[in-house]
């Protein structure tokens, strides 16, 4: 079963090293992966503690590396209706430094999604 997922992606220390309020200098294959993931149809929100202008400033160097969310922070138009008036983002997968175990890197997180497809 090869479906596709809505991902919430941290930013700092998963995306960029982390250098808050600044823009870190982008993880190995952060922005290859996450290409890869939107290819594939998977959807991917931007969840962080960033607001305001360091949110902005996220989101502008992302796009500028290619890749934009479906959403920032929120859940999506469509899922909004699960939890409307919730801060917890609804999302298949969470992609975040802050798991059980820590960041596995990117090259991990394109094999659990990506390349094992049957066992997603």
């Amino acid at each position: 079963m090869n479906k596709k997922k809505l991902i919430a992606v941290d930013f700092d220390n998963t995306i960029c090293i982390h250098d808050y309020p600044n823009i870190g200098e982008p993880l190995p294959l952060a922005f290859e992966v996450m290409k890869e993931l939107q290819e594939a149809g998977h959807r991917l929100i931007l969840w962080t503690c960033r607001e305001g202008e360091t949110l902005q400033n996220a989101i502008n160097f992302c796009k500028e590396n290619g890749v934009e969310f479906v959403s920032h922070n929120t859940n999506t138009k469509e899922d909004a209706y699960v939890w409307p008036s919730s801060r917890k983002v609804l999302a298949d997968i969470h992609i975040d430094d802050r798991n059980i175990g820590g960041f596995p890197g990117w090259k991990k997180v394109r094999e659990i999604i990506l390349e094992n497809k049957k066992s997603s």
